[in-house]
């Protein structure tokens, strides 16, 4: 079968996506990729999927002047789309959120080609939400804050296997704990946990994570009791997710999904600005797992220190360790590709 997959822009639609594309050429399958030119897509592509790119670009949030250049745009894509899916004879159609997912799901709706969709956080975002009207399923990453409809199918994120050794530090060792803002880094998380950490006046040992160009002066904030490594960017985040006790994080759903899929738990700080409030929103979801603590920017210093004394207090991170978690994300690919092929069958 021939599989098109749509996804660009951002870690949290490629990543996902180019696990999916994998699964499928796992089992004989064709992929070919629909983004843009200038997406993460581009640089991570292997030889074995066929890439191909349209105009695409963003529509919220943007000036008068961009949005009409963005509709003149959405028109060219769909035209390229239609033509793409025709040429490359292809069979099935999965988007994985984003912009540029719209015109090539409106293109395989007028191309009568089976609509297949996943979003990874827990709402439903905007060019999934004005898709999935064509879409045969709606595969879900975690449980979204709305009704589930009957097309829903919560299936988890499709995430990278990972194997390695997950058991926690005994009690004799320093606690390690895992500190990142992901790959663009958090100024709030770099200036305010180590102060955090300071004052609960105990060794620790910590993986900092800072983003791309900002470890200057971090190492810095540390007391002399924690032992502390400073990186702008960890090429396997999910090393250090094993390494640690638990993790401090914003509220990515990939990094969420990883996290928890290693049974470890996390102090979730969701990025203000984000799209619809989906981290917030995904923070939310990892609380009601029993699985973290959520601290928002706008909460006082003293409420972000005691979060971090309670979770050492009351040893949170070796009850989140043996939580059982409902949605396994490693075996998401798997039953996505499952579900498509036996709903084609019917």
């Amino acid at each position: 079968m021939n599989f098109l997959i749509s996804a660009a822009g951002t870690g949290g639609h490629v990543f996902p996506a180019l696990e999916f594309s994998k699964e499928c050429i796992s089992k004989d399958h064709k992929v070919v990729w629909i983004g843009t030119k200038f997406g993460i897509e581009n640089q991570i592509m292997p030889s074995n999927i066929k890439f191909l790119n349209i105009p695409m670009s963003g529509f919220r949030g943007k000036s008068l002047v961009l949005k009409f250049n963005a509709i003149f745009r959405l028109i060219q894509s769909v035209c390229k789309s239609i033509y793409f899916l025709q040429k490359n004879e292809i069979d099935y159609v999965v988007c994985f959120g984003g912009y540029v997912t719209l015109p090539v799901g409106i293109s395989a709706w007028v191309c009568r080609k089976p609509l297949f969709l996943h979003e990874q956080n827990s709402v439903v975002g905007t060019s999934n939400r004005l898709l999935k009207i064509f879409a045969k399923k709606v595969f879900l990453g975690f449980a979204i804050n709305e009704p589930m409809e009957k097309k829903m199918m919560l299936v988890g994120n499709p995430i990278k296997k990972f194997t390695g050794d997950d058991s926690l530090n005994s009690n004799n060792q320093s606690l390690k704990i895992y500190i990142t803002g992901g790959s663009q880094g958090s100024e709030y998380i770099n200036h305010n946990i180590p102060k955090a950490l300071n004052d609960l006046e105990i060794p620790l040992k910590v993986k900092h994570q800072t983003g791309i160009g900002k470890t200057h002066g971090i190492l810095d904030l540390y007391s002399n009791k924690i032992d502390a490594e400073i990186v702008e960017f960890y090429d396997s985040p999910q090393d250090s997710m094993l390494w640690s006790d638990f993790i401090i994080s914003r509220a990515g759903a990939l990094s969420l999904s990883e996290a928890i899929s290693l049974n470890r738990g996390l102090l979730m700080i969701p990025l203000l600005i984000s799209i619809d409030n989906h981290q917030f929103l995904n923070a939310q979801n990892i609380v009601k797992q029993g699985m973290g603590l959520l601290h928002e920017e706008t909460d006082s210093f003293e409420q972000l220190s005691n979060k971090l004394k309670e979770i050492i207090d009351q040893e949170l991170h070796l009850k989140w360790a043996k939580k059982n978690n409902n949605t396994y994300h490693f075996s998401a690919s798997e039953k996505m590709l499952n579900s498509i092929l036996k709903l084609e069958k019917k």
